[in-house]
């Protein structure tokens, strides 16, 4: 596969491989099941099979004779957890396929060149295997880290070095124009059109791949220097064994990242740190009793599922109990699967309580009516004596739900029966070593 695409590379226009009618219906396929908003046009991805039924060729030759020209991109800017707000780009469902259709034949050609420590956006590479790299050099006596922010990397891209590094490997002139004017396509906000000189915002099925190969340049150059780091999108740090030669790392690093791949560093957030204290992609590591490292759960990435799993089970959220349990169910087990490698049995039995006690409310909520909640709790098996005395209570639910009345008859077996799985059971399903 690797050599087809090499000798493609070498004898014959890319050009002619991305506007393939096999090329483009798998980028098509990829756009559709990414689903995602409209752009600036508003056609939605359900049309994109009735519109290029009509204009497929025409797309086709106007790409093929240089004249295709993209449309504007829609500009939104969503808030940072960390603060601050970040600018994604929708580029039109058109242009997502055209730039998908791109991406599918340039990453065989560039991917080859890119570092082994390098697992953003790569098939067969994954953040946990980053941080998990990580953990393994910090074990290795690697104490210190040099953690540098990019300062909003996908906003200041310089498009003419960027370009540069394209050339490098691609020699087709009309790829290359097409490349750049998707990078100086107009952006959109709020009905403001504007035109593009850097950046290339995050949104796009292009941008990956072009952030990649920018800072494969920086991937390089740590690795002819000797260092240990891993990269990950814009998010990289270098391990290193004492405090002192972090420090020298860090101002080196300043100076090649601003001056050669022309980026700015983000001071406020870019510190030498000892590695106890450093989170990554939302880990963080810790020193054990045993004076070794092991990986834990940032407070931050803990706060944020703990207040998505609040939403989830918001009493006034008005679902049905087995829809709510479902989302729930789900995102759980995405939470935690990615994050398998910290110990958090514990921490998620804790919190299996207080969502058990909250779908109760949930429940409760239900049954707004005395006659109701008589009837529910006599259905649970509660005598009749004791189910229309706490029907007829006026206490809040919440309180109600923490009595044994309803502890010992909406247990957790019949709160599975309605869908509620436990986040420990799910993680002690992925670490049956922890029990």
């Amino acid at each position: 596969m690797q050599e087809r695409h090499t000798k493609i590379s070498l004898i014959m226009n890319l050009i002619d491989e991305i506007v393939s009618y096999s090329n483009l219906h798998k980028a098509y396929k990829q756009v559709v099941s990414n689903k995602g908003a409209a752009g600036v046009d508003g056609m939605q991805v359900s049309e994109l099979w009735d519109f290029l039924g009509q204009n497929r060729e025409t797309i086709r030759l106007s790409i093929l004779s240089g004249n295709y020209h993209p449309q504007a991109v829609k500009g939104i800017e969503i808030p940072k957890s960390s603060g601050g707000k970040r600018l994604l780009g929708i580029p039109s469902v058109i242009d997502r396929m055209i730039q998908q259709a791109i991406q599918q034949v340039l990453y065989v050609i560039f991917n080859r060149e890119f570092s082994t420590y390098s697992y953003g956006f790569r098939r067969g590479k994954s953040a946990t295997q980053a941080v998990r790299q990580a953990l393994s050099y910090v074990n290795s006596g690697r104490h210190y880290v040099v953690d540098i922010d990019l300062s909003k990397f996908f906003d200041r891209v310089n498009h003419d070095y960027l370009m540069s590094l394209i050339s490098r490997k691609v020699s087709d002139k009309m790829l290359l124009k097409l490349i750049r004017r998707y990078l100086q396509a107009d952006i959109m906000i709020n009905g403001v059109q504007s035109r593009r000189k850097e950046g290339t915002p995050q949104g796009s099925p292009l941008s990956p791949l072009l952030s990649n190969i920018l800072l494969n340049e920086l991937d390089k150059e740590l690795a002819q220097r000797g260092h240990k780091f891993v990269r990950y999108a814009d998010d990289f740090s270098v391990y290193v064994n004492t405090k002192r030669s972090a420090t020298r790392v860090m101002q080196s690093l300043t100076k090649f990242i601003e001056n050669k791949l022309k980026l700015k560093i983000n001071e406020s957030k870019s510190s030498v740190r000892y590695a106890g204290h450093m989170e990554l992609l939302g880990y963080g590591i810790y020193r054990t009793r045993k004076q070794d490292f092991a990986l834990k759960v940032s407070a931050s990435s803990w706060n944020s599922f703990k207040r998505k799993c609040k939403q989830l089970t918001r009493k006034t959220k008005p679902i049905n109990i087995l829809t709510r349990t479902n989302r729930l169910r789900l995102y759980g087990q995405g939470w935690i699967n990615y994050f398998r490698y910290a110990k958090i049995g514990t921490r998620l039995k804790r919190l299996d309580s207080w969502l058990g006690s909250r779908l109760r409310y949930c429940i409760f909520k239900t049954w707004k009516r005395v006659r109701t909640r008589i009837r529910k709790l006599k259905s649970l098996g509660v005598p009749e004596p004791l189910a229309i005395k706490w029907g007829l209570n006026q206490k809040g639910g919440w309180h109600l739900v923490h009595t044994p009345i309803f502890t010992t008859t909406l247990t957790v077996e019949k709160l599975k029966q309605q869908g509620f799985k436990p986040m420990a059971e799910i993680y002690y399903k992925l670490n049956p070593s922890d029990i």
